[in-house]
């Protein structure tokens, strides 16, 4: 994998990850309710189910690529097209405020349960795996797919999506009031989309 393509690989995923979705929600739901420190347990969970589900998908697309070459070119447009569609979605998105009504409250904090929740809710996404599917075919030749290479796109969504999720999981547990301001989750919404247009549109026309 080229630097270039890595750091679009980067960019890409920091994007997604900052656009609140399941993992967002669940990581803020725990950090309100049990605290920062207990939540890094929940987004170790999600960390497993992501990196879980990315293997599955390269797995799977690397065998079809085998067995159909020019499957790859029909893939990488497909790609373009859904990030830049993503990206027009967010644009348009609404302003939502992230729920952050849940307290401390009496409710015991179970780690086993708690990171088993984190990786349900990552590896049982299904919008999650389409999305990977049309993801990663963008900044990964499956014509000359190494494991090492699929090392580097794991490592590199999965330490992207910790750092973000702890970032929400912090900021969720010591201030409510800027996850809940809609103008800057719109101004969010409109920075994410544009970029994921432009990240779209540069790895799908290159190469």
């Amino acid at each position: 994998m080229e630097f270039s393509t890595w750091l679009g690989l980067v960019s890409a995923g920091f994007l997604i990850s900052i656009s609140p979705g399941p993992s967002a929600l669940f990581t803020v739901s725990q950090s309100t309710q049990f605290g920062f420190k207990s939540t890094l347990v929940s987004i170790a969970g999600l960390q497993l189910g992501l990196a879980c589900g990315i293997v599955l998908v390269l797995s799977g697309l690397g065998v079809l690529i085998v067995n159909f070459p020019s499957a790859f070119g029909v893939i990488k447009i497909i790609g373009m097209l859904y990030l830049i569609t993503l990206g027009i979605i967010q644009w348009r998105k609404k302003a939502e405020n992230l729920d952050l009504s849940v307290t401390n409250s009496k409710s015991t904090f179970r780690a086993k349960i708690s990171f088993a929740q984190g990786f349900f809710v990552n590896f049982t996404n299904i919008k999650g795996f389409v999305f990977l599917v049309a993801f990663l075919p963008l900044f990964v030749d499956l014509r000359m797919f190494s494991v090492f290479e699929g090392a580097i796109v794991v490592v590199t969504l999965v330490v992207i999506e910790n750092i973000v999720m702890t970032t929400y999981a912090l900021i969720a547990h010591l201030s409510k009031s800027w996850l809940g301001d809609p103008k800057k989750i719109l101004w969010q919404n409109r920075i994410t989309g544009l970029a994921l247009i432009l990240i779209g549109l540069v790895m799908g026309l290159s190469g």
